[in-house]
């Protein structure tokens, strides 16, 4: 069974089953090197980037523990927490480029409650996009230091 799993490319080590992964793990760096030392009253921005690690298989007694400890589907894959003229915060919903990428229900839900609520919620599929979100939303910001 392995070996065919193998064969067809579909081992768990498989490095196309963790394109979204490594995406994110890119976005987090990029955001650290670019923005982790910018201040705001004085203190370093880098630690407000969070990811909530809501994905993933579970058992049953795990999944609800976590559902019991404020674990909310749809949970977007970044949080920033930097309020920008108004805007309490920035999520961040990554995909892939590849067909069949898209937000799942529970997604589409938590961008309509984070919009509800005067945030602002995105979906990026590459680091560029990422970038261009992120330095247009943290523009206000250097323009007041």
């Amino acid at each position: 069974m392995l070996e065919q799993s193998k064969a067809a490319g579909t081992s768990r080590h498989n490095p196309q089953r963790h394109i979204e992964e490594n995406l994110q793990i890119a976005c987090c760096r990029w955001f650290q090197y670019q923005w982790g030392n910018f201040t705001i009253n004085g203190e370093k921005i880098g630690a407000l980037l969070h990811h909530s690690p809501n994905g993933g298989k579970r058992n049953l007694f795990e999944a609800k523990r976590f559902k019991a400890m404020g674990t909310r589907a749809g949970f977007p894959d970044l949080w920033l927490g930097i309020p920008v003229d108004g805007c309490p915060y920035l999520c961040i919903e990554l995909k892939t480029t590849e067909s069949g990428s898209r937000q799942s229900e529970h997604q589409r839900n938590y961008e309509r409650l984070v919009k509800a609520v005067g945030a602002k919620y995105i979906v990026v599929r590459t680091l560029q996009e990422f970038i261009q979100a992120v330095n247009d939303y943290l523009a206000p910001l250097t323009s007041k230091k």
